[in-house]
């Protein structure tokens, strides 16, 4: 009788079990391959996107343990004793970019197009403003693009997303293609950065062997606002607006619907939560919440419901969000 594999693709249990593609970045198109022995994924980019024709990655898990330097593995119980395991992307450092990259950045906002949206609904004082706070930079990498920069709470730089946004309605430019690059691809396709050339003292060596550990959107704030009980939503974008007007939160962002989890959360030991789902998500996120409060006991997270209430059936096929209501 022929053993079951060790590794395959999660089965399909709703939409939750889906998620975005590392490469073409589409939502709940990926599927990720699991251990069977354990039930957890091997990583999150080691999957296969459902777009094969306009797409096509498929990373298996073969590949991911080849690439692993020297083979590591690491002790791990297993029930009767100790064995062994192949080590995964959770037992490895974050990579960092070096902090010269933002103020590199920060700064041309005349030709962001996310910044002078802000501009035209809120004035320039209070745009440049906040977008200084949230270190947005602007990007050449399409013309008006921003950078929501990703710096923990230790001021670690680990990636920034670059977006392209439409200056007069705010909203996402996704025609003929959706305008999503993160900065650590992008500099380590232009070669800018080699083992050579950048040595700090709180970070790993950067290579292209990147390890990309995302953080929380405005968590760099954290150390700044002790106090400030703190507000999740999905994007960047929104974190943003909704700091100009609800002020008393400290505003931070999951980056997607699936980008909330325990690793990204540990930084918020101590605070109250309250996360912030976008319409048609917050079944998703009181699940979530309930994961979360398990794993973190030290935070107190809260579900915000007004959304999932207040919303017409057309706002719910559009799939709004604070920033749509604000």
């Amino acid at each position: 009788m022929t053993n079951p594999p060790r590794y395959t693709l999660q089965p399909y249990k709703g939409m939750w079990s889906r998620y975005t593609c590392p490469q073409c970045l589409r939502h709940r198109v990926f599927s990720r391959y699991i251990d069977t022995a354990t039930d957890e994924p091997i990583a999150d980019d080691v999957g296969r996107c459902s777009r094969e024709v306009n797409c096509g990655y498929h990373y298996k898990p073969s590949e991911y343990f080849k690439s692993i330097d020297h083979r590591p593995w690491t002790i791990a119980g297993n029930g009767n004793g100790f064995g062994y395991r192949p080590l995964t992307y959770k037992d490895f450092e974050p990579s960092y970019m070096p902090k010269r990259v933002i103020s590199q950045t920060v700064k041309h906002y005349g030709a962001n197009h996310f910044v002078q949206y802000l501009v035209a609904k809120f004035g320039r004082e209070v745009a440049y403003s906040q977008a200084r706070l949230y270190l947005v930079g602007t990007s050449k990498h399409w013309p008006g693009a921003c950078i929501f920069w990703q710096v923990d709470n230790a001021d670690r730089v680990r990636t920034g997303k670059i977006m392209l946004y439409n200056a007069q309605t705010g909203k996402r430019v996704k025609e003929p293609f959706n305008h999503i690059a993160w900065a650590h691809v992008l500099s380590q396709k232009s070669g800018v950065y080699s083992q050579k050339s950048e040595k700090t003292n709180d970070s790993r060596l950067w290579t292209k062997d990147f390890n990309l550990k995302q953080c929380l959107f405005g968590e760099h704030l954290l150390q700044y606002y002790p106090r400030k009980p703190v507000a999740i939503c999905e994007s960047e974008k929104t974190a943003i607006i909704a700091s100009i007007y609800y002020p008393e939160f400290l505003w931070l962002a999951a980056g997607s619907l699936q980008g909330l989890n325990a690793g990204k959360c540990k930084c918020l030991e101590g605070r109250t939560v309250i996360l912030v789902p976008d319409v048609n998500a917050y079944e998703q996120w009181v699940t979530k919440a309930s994961q979360l409060s398990a794993a973190l006991p030290a935070v107190n997270f809260r579900v915000m419901r007004f959304l999932e209430d207040a919303a017409t059936p057309q706002q719910k096929t559009a799939g709004w969000d604070v920033a749509d209501y604000l």
